[in-house]
């Protein structure tokens, strides 16, 4: 029996594929980051509660750095990313349905704008662009 490699490997909580898209990287980090969501909808629903604003904080300190580990290797210029951000829209649609209290049918836009979230692409898109000047400002004579 031939031996076949795997399609996947992991290394140092990576994800590598074959073709080095990342997939299975985000799609184990994007569920992740959904579980951890659901998660936070029980300890919301304790008989005191937390604030919409607490939700945020509580979102953006502990569910987005899960989500986006690792997108310094997926996200850049020129790469075929949109399956890949589908799933990081889902999770961050159901955590403005968390911090909202609104119904799951209402637009993501506009849950996201109530909640305070700013779109997943433009979330990575300024942590991109920070990482890029800090790196440079380490070089900076």
């Amino acid at each position: 029996m031939p031996l076949k490699p795997k399609t996947y490997w992991r290394y140092l909580g990576f994800y590598f594929d074959r073709r080095l898209t990342f997939h299975e990287h985000v799609c184990y980090y994007a569920t992740k980051a959904f579980t951890t969501v659901q998660a936070m909808r029980m300890l919301g629903n304790s008989t005191r509660g937390l604030s919409p604003k607490q939700q945020c904080l509580l979102y953006r300190s502990c569910v987005v750095p899960i989500a986006t580990y690792g997108y310094r290797l997926w996200y850049y210029d020129g790469a075929r990313n949109k399956g890949t951000m589908n799933q990081l829209k889902r999770m961050q649609q159901k955590a403005a349905l968390w911090i909202t209290g609104a119904f799951r049918t209402s637009p993501t836009g506009g849950l996201e704008a109530l909640a305070g979230l700013i779109p997943v692409h433009l979330m990575l898109k300024k942590l991109a662009t920070c990482a890029v000047y800090r790196v440079a400002t380490l070089f900076a004579p």
